[in-house]
């Protein structure tokens, strides 16, 4: 987390607890129970906003498409029906 909180949030972005830092209970993990990462392909359309910030204005990106993926990877882990595609 120290990447992402140094480079885009200047330090203040934290886990929230301390169970995320401990290995996952379920077993399907490519990397190992200890490293529940998974790297997802997704092709999309990134659509840029501006945003009004306390230093002006900056650009906000967001992509749909990749916003479906990670919903449906979180609904398959709260409710145990993952079904994997190509």
């Amino acid at each position: 987390m120290s990447f992402p909180s140094e480079q885009f949030y200047d330090g203040r972005l934290s886990i929230g607890s301390e169970r995320q830092a401990q290995p996952s209970l379920l077993d399907f993990w490519p990397a190992g129970n200890d490293r529940p990462i998974v790297f997802a392909h997704i092709e999309g359309v990134e659509q840029t906003l501006t945003v009004a910030t306390e230093d002006g204005s900056e650009k906000s990106k967001s992509n749909v498409d990749e916003v479906l993926l990670v919903v449906s990877a979180g609904d398959c882990l709260f409710t145990a029906t993952c079904f994997l595609e190509n």
